[in-house]
């Protein structure tokens, strides 16, 4: 009966160290991008402040399999027949995106095209940047080509999204232009999560998350030269032992979403929305005042949020 008991205990203590540790290595749920949910298409919405140059727009949703065309339109006013500064067609049919405006009753003069990279049945990200007095194209992270502005966008107070999407999930304006190297003030305290979109252009890039003393809390060293990823930290005024595992998750001149979650042990690192690694804090996971990012590349933008049920 003693020795039942015995193991009787024994197992029990072995299956409550199996669940602490699972309840340890259990990885959360996170969405991909602030603010994603189902709209209802056909999509109109009025923006609540005018577009400023170095914003992006950018919507994600998934394009049907017998899709013809895909409409966005920025318009004037809320009318049926408003005018239209830009209106971009995707079009499936013709294997082209196609730039125009619509001015008083009228279609422009100027059409210009660039090719489709866009799938039927696929993934569906575009992202318009406001740049130069250009509109920059990505299509799923590549830039498809750049559209001269023909018409100012003063008085655009809507956007509309028309055409063959399964669904939309998210629809976002936002970002400037951004000096480098980037600095502002990010307290990314554990429970909140770091949101950045770049350009990679050239060889390298770091992420720099400093703590109160101007201390690397961590870097994030992409090094398209080298092929890999480096993080690390500083610890007693010196440089740690370097984690270089995971290859390269990005390409250069791809747009790169790249995610920092900051939890009670460690920061959680997604690059395009899909988890990268994991670097174990080397210090308070509290004590992150600051964000630079410096080297080849170009800021979109930049924000902070609560991780969970954003």
């Amino acid at each position: 009966m003693c020795i039942n008991l015995v193991l009787i205990s024994v197992g029990l203590l072995l299956l409550e160290i199996c669940l602490s540790e699972d309840e340890q290595s259990r990885e959360h749920s996170y969405k991909k991008f602030i603010g994603e949910r189902e709209y209802a298409m056909p999509f109109k919405t009025r923006i609540s402040q005018p577009f400023q140059e170095g914003q992006t727009i950018h919507a994600v949703g998934t394009v049907k399999p017998d899709a013809k065309r895909i409409d966005i339109n920025f318009h004037k006013g809320a009318a049926r027949d408003a005018d239209l500064p830009l209106h971009l067609s995707i079009r499936f049919d013709e294997g082209k995106i196609v730039c125009n405006s619509y001015m008083s009753g009228n279609w422009g003069s100027n059409e210009q095209r660039i090719k489709n990279y866009f799938k039927p049945n696929a993934n569906f990200d575009i992202r318009i940047r406001l740049i130069n007095n250009n509109y920059q194209i990505f299509a799923n992270l590549m830039e498809a080509g750049t559209f001269e502005r023909q018409v100012p966008l003063d008085g655009v107070d809507h956007v509309s999204i028309t055409g063959d999407l399964v669904n939309l999930r998210l629809f976002h304006y936002g970002g400037r232009v951004n000096p480098i190297p980037y600095t502002a003030l990010a307290e990314v305290i554990p429970g909140r999560r770091l949101d950045i979109s770049v350009l990679p252009t050239g060889k390298r890039f770091n992420i720099n998350l400093y703590n109160n003393n101007r201390k690397h809390a961590m870097q994030i060293s992409v090094r398209f030269n080298e092929g890999t990823v480096v993080r690390n930290a500083m610890e007693n005024n010196m440089w740690g032992r370097e984690e270089r595992e995971g290859g390269m998750p990005i390409a250069k001149g791809e747009i790169a979403d790249i995610t920092i979650i900051n939890e009670k042990f460690s920061f959680q690192i997604f690059f395009n929305g899909v988890r990268f690694t994991t670097f174990a804090h080397r210090g308070s996971p509290d004590d992150i005042k600051m964000l630079e990012i410096d080297g080849e590349c170009e800021v979109f933008s930049v924000t902070i949020n609560n991780a969970i049920g954003a």
